[in-house]
């Protein structure tokens, strides 16, 4: 005879305080969970079990980093500014803050090899490069304006080089971290939470430098942003590390010529690779002749406070978390050469509409551009480059790549200074805006992602043997 659940009530389970019985109990908590996972914050849905640990470590460190760099990263030419520097200060900034980057990466990238675990090169650089914030905060208290401006130039500017010599085996150990298969959905997933946390960090940052003044309140967001980054360092040190993908010490070649060597068949051992990175060398020097000076004409020519200058990042931080959550989408059902043309070709209208910005509210305009657009060049490329440098060579490729776009970053700010000073501002915009439309272009020539070959445009990717930056720039 079949047999039935008992009806009597002192055959059921203990309720528990609340009424719920255990079994209850236990499906709410099911329920939740899956609820959790359904919304998965960090993007760990699909991935293999044993990648979770250094996801989560990732992500964590990422909105760390993320927080720390919206702290002072905005207002950083206001700084300056502030301490009575100009804008061919800033300029100047940009340009030997480029040229430390572009000499870092491939000593980089040997010093990793050397090492033999690239982790501890990220973290060991990455606290170098936030003890330069700590210094930078004290140098208005030490020394007189002029002499702090100086000194401020100069350690921003060891800020990117530390930044450059870990960038090689940050980008090589990622690969890592985030199996291919979940990079469109784990990347945009951590990239809206970065842009909430942006969003979130800025307007604060900004609202403290009104409150305590200048230059008070400058100092104060590089104390926090340097206490905020080191726990960045903290956590990115908890990520495990497969050692056996990089050379342990003794491996690699010796002297300077075999280095050299070595780079720059990383470099130019594909012609896909080497073709994206020269036209995106092109796309970097079109960013860099306006990027440095889109702050300062905001203060100079416009007049906006340092308090909506936090508010118009704010806005574009909240367009980005839109975009990153589109262009997210979008990868996954395309391509990262898909997106990474789309954006490419719809960018370059931001320089143009900073041309008609006559009072600062207008800037909310390109700002919101800035967040939609950049938004999805931004997880492109970066996904783009990923795939493009797989291979037994990567922290090498990443540190000829790095190298190059850095090349960009001394030339193009000086440029634009030069442009700025003889032209005015409305003509280094539309330089900007015009050289960018044109590496688009390239993009379109190279990677062909669209029509026929939409379904297989990340082919050439695939069959392949081998992310500013010292202010948002529009």
């Amino acid at each position: 005879m079949e047999s039935r659940p008992s009806e009597d009530p002192s055959s059921a389970p203990p309720a528990s305080k609340s009424g719920l019985s255990r079994t209850q109990l236990g499906f709410v908590a099911a329920n939740v969970r899956s609820r959790i996972w359904a919304f998965d914050p960090i993007g760990l849905r699909g991935a293999p079990a044993d990648y979770h640990p250094g996801m989560r470590a990732f992500w964590l460190d990422s909105l760390l980093a993320t927080v720390s760099d919206s702290f002072y990263t905005p207002f950083l030419s206001l700084f300056i500014l502030a301490l009575g520097g100009t804008a061919v200060q800033v300029g100047w900034l940009a340009a030997t803050a480029s040229l430390m980057g572009m000499v870092a990466p491939i000593p980089g990238a040997s010093l990793t090899q050397r090492w033999g675990r690239r982790k501890r090169m990220v973290v060991v650089f990455s606290v170098l490069f936030r003890l330069m914030l700590l210094l930078a905060a004290l140098m208005p208290t030490i020394l007189p304006a002029p002499s702090a401006v100086l000194a401020i130039v100069v350690l921003m500017s060891l800020r990117v080089g530390f930044l450059n010599f870990f960038i090689p085996a940050w980008i090589s150990l990622t690969r890592d971290i985030v199996p291919l298969s979940s990079r469109g959905h784990y990347f945009s997933s951590r990239n809206v939470m970065t842009a909430l946390a942006s969003m979130l960090a800025i307007p604060v940052a900004g609202q403290l430098i009104q409150w305590l003044g200048a230059p008070r309140g400058y100092q104060w967001t590089l104390f926090i942003a340097f206490a905020v980054g080191i726990a960045a360092s903290y956590v990115f040190g908890r990520i495990p590390e497969h050692v056996s993908a990089v050379p342990r010490p003794g491996e690699t070649a010796a002297g300077v010529l075999s280095q050299l060597r070595i780079f720059w068949r990383a470099l130019t051992g594909n012609r896909v690779f080497l073709a994206f990175a020269m036209i995106r060398l092109l796309w970097d020097l079109a960013l860099m002749i306006g990027g440095p000076y889109f702050s300062v004409y905001q203060v100079e020519v416009l007049g906006t406070p340092a308090n909506v200058v936090g508010l118009l990042a704010t806005a574009a931080a909240l367009a980005r978390m839109v975009g990153l959550r589109v262009w997210g989408r979008w990868m996954d059902r395309k391509s990262a050469a898909w997106t990474t043309t789309l954006a490419a070709l719809t960018v370059p209208i931001l320089p143009f509409m900073w041309i008609f910005a006559t009072k600062p509210w207008h800037i909310i305009f390109p700002s919101i551009g800035t967040g939609l657009l950049w938004s999805g060049f931004e997880i492109g490329s970066f996904a783009l480059l990923l795939e493009l440098i797989e291979g037994e060579e990567s922290t090498q490729a990443a540190a000829g790549y790095a190298t190059l776009l850095s090349a960009a970053g001394v030339v193009g700010p000086l440029v634009g200074g030069w442009i700025v000073s003889r032209s005015g501002y409305h003509w280094n915009f539309a330089l900007s805006g015009l050289l960018r439309l044109v590496a688009g272009l390239l993009f379109l020539w190279l990677l062909k992602p669209f029509g026929k070959r939409n379904t297989a445009a990340a082919e050439p990717a695939a069959n392949l043997e081998t992310v500013q930056e010292l202010e948002p720039a529009t």
